[in-house]
């Protein structure tokens, strides 16, 4: 196999979680895939993250920095633009992923030539989402917006053998995509910002004639993340910062602009925003988070009239 392998460039944003992402990476390089390149891009951490990645793993690891706290966009274009494999795997470093992963990912690749992106299953391995599946397959709701999935957290024990794959548009997570293909849809449209930004990706491949699927022969365990002082509930809503509250408002609209067709873009500026933005206010209201309010009333705001 080691003579034949496509090399695999695996890039690991990562902010202020060194020890988080020194498990992520060595998961990485215990999988039984020979030819492997590790790119880990830190977001400008204030702790020592890239210092104790270096010194845990040393040149079996590329590392950059980038020059200022920029978000997913711009660390994953950042890890392609100095990554050299025929293959590009993005992955959270929240993730720990199973030994055959690269395995079952490229056999994919080879056996259809219209496959733009794979994503391996992502398992929950977190206090209250034990051992359940993230989704089988994500899409969007083209009328409201709202993310559409096949089963989410549906319990590991009950996955069905058949079948091995499943269509999707887009995946959260981790997910390879050849690099002509990359190149072909301009990676990651850093004007996102945070939230949204692979789904858009994930869109521009299938738009460009692709197929995309999620493939249960491989696997990642996914130990999420809930910082300190966090609001689960505002947390599993994706609202539990400002900023990106206010980039998941205002994308979400963007997002639609540049994918749905225009009755579809009508239905969601005009009725869905409004209701989602009086629904998450009321969340926030709840959990006494009245700058989360401010944020999501300000990105709808800005989401509608196509404001940055």
């Amino acid at each position: 196999m080691a003579e034949h392998a496509h090399l695999i460039s695996v890039i690991i944003p990562t902010f202020n979680r060194a020890e988080m992402v020194c498990r992520c990476v060595q998961s990485i390089l215990d999988t039984e895939w020979p030819a492997l390149e590790v790119i880990v891009v830190d977001d400008c951490s204030p702790d020592d993250t890239m210092n104790k990645v270096k010194e845990r793993f040393g040149d079996k690891v590329k590392c950059i920095r980038n020059e200022r706290n920029s978000f997913q966009a711009v660390s994953r274009n950042n890890g392609a633009k100095i990554a050299t494999g025929n293959y590009l795997f993005f992955l959270d470093d929240d993730n720990v992923v199973d030994r055959r992963i690269f395995i079952e990912m490229t056999q994919a690749f080879s056996e259809n030539a219209k496959l733009g992106l794979v994503a391996p299953m992502a398992v929950h391995m977190r206090p209250g989402k034990n051992n359940v599946i993230w989704s089988l397959g994500s899409d969007f709701n083209r009328w409201t917006s709202q993310p559409k999935d096949h089963c989410p957290n549906l319990p590991l024990a009950e996955l069905p053998e058949s079948p091995k794959s499943y269509p999707t548009s887009y995946y959260p997570n981790g997910f390879m995509v050849p690099r002509k293909v990359f190149n072909e849809v301009g990676g990651f449209d850093e004007k996102y910002v945070q939230t949204f930004e692979e789904s858009d990706f994930g869109w521009k491949i299938r738009e460009a004639g692709y197929d995309e699927i999620v493939l249960t022969t491989a696997r990642t365990e996914h130990h999420g993340f809930l910082e300190p002082g966090c609001d689960p509930a505002l947390r599993q809503l994706g609202i539990e910062k400002p900023y990106r509250t206010y980039c998941f408002a205002r994308n979400r609209l963007k997002f639609a602009r540049r994918h749905f067709n225009l009755l579809q873009i009508l239905s969601v500026t005009f009725i869905f925003a409004p209701l989602s933005c009086a629904y998450y206010g009321l969340v926030a209201i709840k959990s006494k988070r009245f700058d989360i309010l401010w944020a999501y009333a300000k990105g709808t705001f800005c989401g509608i009239l196509g404001l940055k």
